[in-house]
């Protein structure tokens, strides 16, 4: 299981400790394992959006 910290992005399988505790054994942050994981998928999708929205075509002279 791949559990990351949505703080400071450590990844550890050990951040997980409980099906509902969610602990990062590198900077301490406690939060409850959902919270945490909607932060993670919320900060991928912004950031999926943003690369959509930059333009690929070369600007014209």
């Amino acid at each position: 299981m791949r559990a990351q910290c949505s703080e400071c992005g450590h990844i550890n399988s050990n951040n997980r400790v409980s099906q509902s505790a969610f602990i990062c054994r590198n900077c301490g942050v406690v939060a409850h394992a959902d919270r945490n994981a909607s932060h993670n998928i919320a900060r991928k999708g912004e950031a999926a959006w943003t690369a959509g929205r930059e333009s690929r075509v070369p600007a014209t002279p």
